[in-house]
């Protein structure tokens, strides 16, 4: 099931609108990366670890409340592009005010700012669990199925590239003497905001294309029912979403290695724009493997490379206090970067060519409710360093993403070589 065939004179159209998308979108977040700059900014505000990955959750968490019922309204329409411009605005004006509050915080009360900062997270994160059904459906119409993997990698290509100069610029703030907190990361948090907005005004120009839709929509009980059946009916749908919540499981010990670097290993504050860019080099440097691996060999083997990297980073980051100490994490971040690139474009486009194209919005809903159940584990992986430790974290971690390894080895293959299931 490859999805629709949109029309020749607007592929090329989506194709670089949508590249412009992800590149300004990728360039921005690196300002404020959520694995390394945005930890360390919370820690300034608790002292809790479990806290800390409350907040890493929310930045998955509200994503996976809408999705379903979002999917619902949409199955009848054949367009569904408004909903998503609509919910990228509000994520860009939720970012807008976290920056102007981080920016502008003169040591009020810390409870509210604490307060303020989990709403704001909230809403862009929900907002973005809105976009997620239509953006991921539009995909699957405005490009060919085998075109998609390079899409996708060229998308986290040129925002790798872009992000190499976030990462300069994060260094640069967070080491300059005369930009004290919170002024320091307001200011990156803004550069974020730009370019959100720029990469926003480029997904809205993409022309989407009449796709296949139910006659009517279902009442939503009927709705969810159709969807967890499709569970047990879809054995591709279900080991993939298994597959998926294993190696997922890696964003258990994801907002900790910054922190383990700089409470542990005596990484100085200035060397977390190093991380960011390693991060973003492993991104860029991944990218035309997992583009052209994914168009001419097949998704099944992207997902199980990515596995395998992923299973890597726990691993290294265990070794690092005995073989080269906090220079390692560079490498664990490299890592992060190479498996969060396969990740993207392995389990999205595997999940587009398994799902019919009138079922696609429910296809990508439950998908994303299933394995957005990952949203807990950062808070878990925080109670666990509280508690045991860092390494304790990172050991549970390492054993999880293993499981999602042996699974990712029974996935079946879902298309030859032209492409076609």
């Amino acid at each position: 099931m490859t999805g629709d065939c949109p029309p020749r004179s607007n592929v090329r159209h989506n194709f670089v609108a949508g590249l412009l998308h992800g590149a300004l979108y990728r360039a921005g977040i690196a300002f404020s990366e959520p694995m390394s700059v945005l930890p360390v900014f919370l820690s300034h505000f608790t002292g809790s670890l479990t806290m800390i990955g409350v907040f890493s959750a929310l930045m998955q968490g509200g994503g996976v409340l809408p999705q379903l019922f979002v999917a619902n309204r949409l199955e009848a329409r054949r367009r569904k592009k408004p909903i998503l411009v609509a919910a990228i605005w509000v994520r860009a004006a939720a970012w807008g005010i976290l920056g102007l509050l981080a920016y502008f915080w003169t040591g009020a009360d810390t409870a509210v700012v604490l307060v303020a900062l989990v709403a704001l997270l909230f809403v862009f994160s929900f907002a973005g669990g809105v976009a997620a059904v239509p953006f991921t459906d539009l995909w699957g119409k405005a490009l060919p199925a085998t075109l998609r993997g390079r899409f996708f990698g060229h998308r986290q290509l040129w925002g790798g590239l872009l992000a190499v100069g976030s990462a300069w610029v994060v260094k640069r703030v967070l080491g300059d003497p005369s930009l004290s907190f919170p002024n320091n990361y307001g200011l990156l948090f803004l550069l974020s905001f730009t370019f959100i907005v720029l990469s926003y005004i480029a997904l809205s120009s993409v022309r989407e294309p009449d796709g296949e839709a139910a006659a009517a929509s279902r009442p939503l009980g009927v709705f969810l029912r159709h969807s967890l059946g499709m569970l047990r009916e879809d054995r591709d749908l279900g080991l993939l979403l298994a597959t998926q919540l294993a190696i997922g499981s890696g964003s258990l010990a994801m907002p900790f290695y910054a922190l383990y670097g700089k409470n542990e290993l005596g990484l100085p504050l200035e060397e977390i724009g190093y991380l960011v860019g390693a991060q973003v080099v492993g991104a860029i440097v991944s990218n035309a493997l997992w583009g052209e691996l994914s168009d001419r060999v097949g998704n099944r083997s992207v997902i199980r490379l990515t596995g395998a990297i992923g299973l890597l980073v726990p691993l290294l980051a265990l070794a690092s206090q005995h073989i080269v100490g906090p220079r390692l994490l560079i490498v664990v971040f490299a890592l992060i970067g190479c498996a969060g690139s396969g990740a993207g474009i392995g389990f999205t486009n595997y999940l587009l060519e398994i799902a019919p194209a009138s079922g696609r919005p429910a296809y990508v809903a439950i998908a994303g409710t299933v394995t957005g159940v990952s949203f807990l584990l950062p808070v878990a992986g925080g109670l666990f360093v509280d508690l045991w430790g860092y390494r304790a974290a990172f050991g549970l971690t390492a054993a999880a993403v293993g499981v999602g390894v042996a699974l990712a080895l029974a996935l079946g293959c879902v298309r030859g070589d032209s492409g076609e299931r």
